[in-house]
């Protein structure tokens, strides 16, 4: 009986010892952020402070309300970025640990995002927290083609004189392969939504046409006309943040479409 007890003590204190410590951190971060648009917690080196500032500033001008937090111990980053987010609302929060990065918006559209993090992958993985939330903030402008400027600038002090030019041309290259498969990727599952919905479409044709409502007749139209737009720009989308306008196209000529439909079904 001891024995068992002893072990039961010793598991307790082993699932203790892995439970993650995030949420106890996190208490005065919150308190920070809202009121202040970073937080730097005692013993770590975020870099410029001054770099910080400007990062939040250029979110701001892309309509993002960016807040950051740089922790002085190890941690899961993500996690410790949508606890935050969880308590201040309506923002996108950067947090930083000693071994990983992370990010959570409640207000940007997740392609948005993933372009941001990927045109700053280098620099949100380098050792000062400053220089990745600049390259994030960069990156969150949709005309970015998901390259960030600090990451152009590094492209040509190497063209100029660094001797290893060629790796990390290699680099850049392997990066841009992997955005432009999510791009195939996420274009492909549209373009199989657009074809189901073109069915949809032709199914409930003759039975608008044969209701003689104007009503549903300028529903269907409404419907038809975002099909029609979302065909045409899914062909010429060369970012996440347009395929995403693409989706939301797609998404309001369902919605009509099923609207149509119910209303068909109780004639």
């Amino acid at each position: 009986m001891a024995a068992r007890i002893a072990s039961t003590v010793l598991l307790l204190l082993a699932l203790v010892a892995v439970m993650p410590a995030h949420a106890q951190e996190i208490g005065p971060a919150v308190e920070t952020l809202a009121d202040e648009v970073f937080y730097v917690e005692s013993g770590v080196d975020p870099g410029s402070v001054s770099t910080l500032l400007d990062a939040v500033e250029r979110a701001a001008d892309q309509g993002v309300d960016l807040r950051i937090a740089v922790f002085a111990g190890a941690g899961d980053a993500q996690a410790l970025a949508s606890d935050i987010a969880a308590q201040l609302g309506s923002v996108t929060v950067l947090v930083f640990t000693t071994d990983s990065y992370g990010v959570f918006s409640d207000e940007l559209a997740q392609g948005r995002l993933d372009d941001a993090l990927s045109a700053a992958e280098d620099d949100l993985s380098g050792s000062l927290a400053a220089d990745g939330a600049a390259a994030f903030a960069d990156g969150l402008d949709p005309d970015s083609g998901g390259i960030s400027a600090g990451l152009v600038a590094v492209g040509v002090i190497l063209l100029l004189g660094v001797v290893g030019i060629g790796g990390r041309l290699w680099e850049v290259k392997t990066r841009d392969a992997r955005q432009a498969r999510r791009r195939d990727r996420r274009r492909t599952e549209l373009m199989d939504r657009t074809r189901r919905i073109a069915d949809r479409v032709l199914v409930l044709s003759d039975p608008v046409e044969l209701a003689d409502d104007s009503g549903l007749s300028k529903q269907f139209a409404a419907a038809t006309a975002r099909f029609n737009e979302a065909e045409v720009a899914i062909a010429g989308a060369t970012t996440m943040h347009e395929l995403d306008d693409v989706e939301g196209r797609l998404a309001e000529a369902e919605q009509l479409l099923g609207t149509i439909k119910d209303r068909l079904d109780k004639t």
